[in-house]
């Protein structure tokens, strides 16, 4: 009888625990589940990866299903041996349709001659501009499916979206004949987003291995075979920089916390004089070992030998007249380098002169501001804590005014009009570092040479310094990570009844199913790695030119760096869109522009040591014209060993060079072998 009682009590008990269940799964349908933490990742396990797609294109709400089609007739177009295979779909979430674009095999080879992709050829000859008439010379060509990377077809793919042109098109007068398509789409409100999809099994590798193990080596050549090279030389530059900095901040800091303010003031000039001598040779060892272990990765990745600019695709943004090539005889825009220069003279150039006396008034405005509180605040007990806010003040608004004047610069260089990815980057690198040089260092350079305060200089870049990297990490990495979780909530409220869906499985027929690319709709467009060279840039003109004068500079720097580069990677795998790879052989203007900044280096700090005080407390009884003609040949003496040391270490590898010939030796024997 008792066993009986049991029984029953425990068919009760099970009965009563599936209802509470099933009446929780409806619940959490229907209620958004607050205490559960938004994140995308219970969103990607409801996913399901697209079929036969290597890049999305995706319309806005408004574009009506005319033009739709006329887009699709156009990219599916053959009459130039491109066409496209196009799926189309209908994305719920945005209530907007979207093209799934892949490429047959023939259209992929066809592009990958007209783009001289290399490629690596039998016989370990190395790798060689991919040749339709030579297609069986090529490793793996028999594998149709495999020959080309994922990267490389969507590369190839926005290669073809890249030649088409507006034809026949007269019920949307704003589209002009023979244009890009695609940039006169997107200008006017017809395409909204064009990227390459995620491929998750390489993805996923990524998460764990690169962003998520902190102290381990950055696994470079994935990340170049997944993101591209320019991605991949941009990291490799902030870790090799960030692992130059061990050096002076190990240095620095030992004497920093060693003796810090317990030498007497002829030490400690003898050290002020130490810290400027090394400095220069700090930054010209990583400038020189920088360019050669660029040169190794150039020649890893295949692109140490660029081709001549005239013979490369133009952006997609380039307007110009068509005409017929006199290198090629093909097709092109042309734009007339006069328009450019008389824009360039005449409007550019006193716009940003307008935006540098902008700056240069504010900043000499604050200082003096700072002067008027640190008097005022004397009186009052608070003076340690309220005589930081000026400096914060001048921080924030050193950040808002490059903000506004980047968006300044963007449209100047928009209106220039340049043909090259190259030209148009160069150009803005050279607008953008004038004015962020004297919007971030005029203040220091106005308190260390006219007020003469080491002190205040000391403080001034510390704030600075720290403020800049603080603020740049809460609104590039912790603003867009938010947002981005608030679209993913309400993506899966709309789809599922809650901001978290559980992690059941995904059912192909069932309500959890959506694609891999609508999710990738809501994320974030990558813009480049434009303002993370920059934001490096500014870091390391602060450590070059003023560590001596504040030694912690570079140990704050490389803490900042460890941080940034999984930051950075962390942006990349997880809030915004792939990017399509781009080729290149290194960092570009951004390496002139280091230089530049070096050989300013110098002259900052044998300035600093002259007008510091320092001369005068080791040699008392110099005159003020000795104390010149010292720090003159002091600079001299800086300068030419930096010209040794330039000269000492080679650009390129002995061993590179070698490879390279071997490699030409291989090729040729093999021509000549199969020649009558």
């Amino acid at each position: 009888m008792d066993s009986l009682i049991d029984i029953r009590s425990n068919n009760k008990l099970s009965i009563a625990k599936e209802t509470l269940e099933t009446a929780s799964k409806l619940i959490r349908r229907k209620i958004p589940r607050a205490g559960h933490l938004m994140t995308p990742r219970h969103l990607w396990i409801q996913s399901i990866p697209p079929k036969a797609c290597d890049v999305v294109l995706t319309f806005t709400k408004t574009t009506d299903f005319r033009t739709i089609e006329w887009v699709k007739s156009q990219i599916v177009d053959e009459s130039n041996g491109l066409g496209l295979l196009v799926n189309v779909q209908y994305h719920s979430s945005t209530d907007s349709y979207v093209f799934y674009l892949t490429a047959p095999f023939h259209v992929l080879m066809k592009a990958a001659q007209d783009v001289h992709l290399p490629k690596h050829i039998i016989g370990g000859g190395g790798l060689r501009e991919f040749i339709l008439s030579e297609m069986h010379t090529f490793e793996g060509i028999e594998e149709c499916s495999d020959f080309f990377t994922m990267q490389e077809r969507q590369s190839l793919i926005l290669y073809v979206l890249n030649t088409r042109r507006v034809q026949n098109c007269t019920w949307l007068p704003e589209l002009v004949e023979s244009q890009p398509l695609i940039t006169e789409c997107i200008s006017n409100g017809i395409i909204e987003h064009l990227f390459p999809v995620h491929e998750n099994k390489t993805l996923i590798w990524l998460r764990i291995i690169w962003v998520k193990s902190f102290f381990s080596l950055q696994p470079l050549d994935r990340v170049c075979d997944y993101f591209g090279v320019k991605i991949a030389m941009y990291f490799a530059w902030i870790g090799h920089y960030t692992g130059s900095l061990i050096y002076p901040a190990i240095a620095y800091s030992a004497f920093w916390f060693g003796f810090g303010r317990r030498l007497d003031q002829w030490t400690e000039g003898v050290w002020f004089v130490v810290l400027a001598f090394m400095n220069v040779i700090w930054l010209t060892v990583y400038l020189e070992t920088w360019k050669r272990y660029c040169a190794e990765l150039a020649y890893r990745w295949a692109t140490l030998d660029q081709r001549h600019q005239l013979l490369l695709q133009p952006r997609l943004e380039f307007k110009g007249q068509p005409r017929i090539s006199p290198i090629t005889g093909k097709p092109e825009l042309w734009y007339p380098n006069w328009k450019r220069r008389l824009f360039s003279y005449f409007v550019s150039a006193p716009i940003i002169g307008l935006c540098l006396a902008v700056v240069f008034g504010l900043t000499i405005f604050q200082i003096k501001f700072q002067d008027w509180w640190d008097y005022y605040i004397e009186i009052n007990e608070y003076t340690t804590y309220l005589s930081y806010i000026p400096k914060i003040m001048l921080a924030l608004i050193i950040a808002v005014l490059d903000d506004i004047y980047s968006i300044i610069a963007v449209w100047l260089n928009d209106c220039e009009n340049y043909r090259l990815d190259t030209e148009y980057e160069n150009q803005l690198i050279i607008k953008v570092t004038l004015f962020q040089f004297v919007n971030s260092f005029l203040s220091l350079f106005y308190i260390a040479f006219y007020l003469q305060d080491q002190e205040r200089l000391r403080t001034q870049l510390a704030v600075l310094l720290i403020t800049r990297q603080l603020m740049r990490n809460i609104k590039e990495s912790a603003l867009p990570y938010i947002l981005e979780q608030i679209r993913f909530a309400k993506i899966s409220f709309d789809l599922f009844g809650a901001l978290t869906p559980s992690d059941e499985p995904a059912k192909p027929n069932g309500e959890r199913v959506v694609s891999q690319p609508e999710l990738e709709c809501s994320m974030f467009k990558f813009d480049g790695t434009f303002s993370e060279h920059l934001e490096i840039f500014i870091q390391f003109g602060y450590v070059v030119m003023f560590s001596s004068a504040f030694p912690l500079a570079a140990l704050c720097a490389l803490l900042n760096n460890l941080i940034e580069i999984r930051s950075d990677a962390f942006k990349l795998c997880y809030i915004y869109q792939r990017p399509f790879a781009q080729r290149i052989k290194d960092i570009g203007m951004w390496q002139n522009i280091m230089e530049v900044m070096g050989f300013i280096a110098v002259l900052v700090n044998c300035a600093l040591i002259g007008l510091s005080g320092q001369v005068h407390r080791l040699l008392p009884n110099m005159t003020a014209i000795q104390t010149v003609l010292l720090i003159v040949a002091l600079e001299h003496i800086m300068l030419a060993f930096r010209c040794a040391l330039s000269c000492l270490i080679p650009d390129v590898p002995q061993w590179i060079a070698t490879e390279m010939a071997k490699a030409e030796y291989i090729r040729r024997e093999a021509a000549s072998s199969k020649s009558p």
